[in-house]
């Protein structure tokens, strides 16, 4: 088949995703596959025509104009195959964090509480230790773990207030840190993660092969990965998200909490959600292989 890459962008996750791009790029072709990659800074517009030598379109793009369903809105109006989904709105609601907070809230699904802020001392009046995000941000670059009033100074939290995006503060939660993948409507093993000493599971850890990533979650209970299991499945199908995505939770007082759900997770050699294919005994080159039987 001839498979139109799209990635790049120019959101922070933009290096990401070109690495996942390039990874994606790379089975495809062992697998006998005509690619082209397509960086969207060259904007919307040429990928209409363009798209007529291709049989299927592929966006690899992480953060706000990929998971929040920007261009998928745009792709939805060509009439060819799309890998993930066609369900623009799904990707809209669950990737923006405090839509998907009202929805944890409307059906009882337990996350951090949480309030919506505006600047300091409404983060204050939260209180601390709390983690201050941006509504449409990246996983973990607009994140910012706030324990103390002097972290309040500090140039991320500026940086976060300064911006034009809808920010909110939740309740910090210390635990163990899992995620759980999705893969054509199945749960994949859990994969555990254990940050640096005294750190987070932050942007730079992510990449600096510094975290530790255990599948099967061994610290977890097995009613505990069950329970998982069933809601992040459950979660996915809400929102129609099509072949693939993972969520990520916080197991604090042996209780899992919802942090937010990736809806294009990353797909370098070092992303979580080939990890726990790979766990399922599924290569990475038959990982993209499903994607692609399943594009619609």
């Amino acid at each position: 088949m001839k498979i139109l890459l799209l990635t790049g962008g120019g959101s922070s996750e933009r290096q990401v995703s070109l690495k996942s791009a390039k990874n994606v790029k790379n089975a495809l072709i062992e697998n006998g596959h005509k690619v082209k990659l397509y960086d969207l800074r060259k904007g919307y517009a040429p990928i209409k025509k363009l798209s007529k030598e291709f049989d299927i379109l592929f966006p690899v793009l992480h953060g706000e104009e990929g998971e929040g369903g920007k261009l998928h809105k745009f792709l939805s109006k060509i009439n060819k195959p799309i890998v993930e989904t066609r369900n623009y709105k799904g990707l809209r609601n669950a990737w923006h964090k405090i839509s998907f907070k009202k929805y944890c809230d409307k059906y009882k699904i337990k996350t951090s509480p949480w309030k919506i802020v505006k600047n300091k001392k409404d983060i204050a009046i939260f209180g601390l230790p709390c983690v201050l995000k941006a509504s449409s941000g990246g996983s973990a670059r607009e994140v910012v773990i706030i324990k103390t009033a002097k972290d309040l100074n500090t140039k991320e939290v500026n940086y976060l207030l300064n911006g034009s995006d809808l920010l909110f503060v939740e309740k910090y939660l210390p635990g163990v840190e899992v995620t759980v993948g999705i893969l054509n409507g199945k749960a994949l093993p859990i994969i555990e993660i254990i940050p640096p000493k005294n750190s987070w599971f932050s942007y730079k850890n992510r990449y600096n092969n510094e975290s530790k990533e255990i599948p099967f979650a061994p610290s977890i209970d097995k009613k505990i990965q069950k329970k998982l299991k069933t809601l992040t499945l459950k979660i996915h199908n809400h929102f129609i998200l099509g072949t693939f995505s993972r969520s990520d939770f916080m197991i604090y007082k042996n209780r899992p909490y919802i942090l937010e759900v990736n809806t294009i997770p990353g797909l370098t050699s070092g992303s979580l959600i080939p990890k726990a294919a790979k766990a399922a005994g599924i290569s990475f080159n038959k990982f993209v292989e499903i994607l692609i039987k399943n594009a619609k």
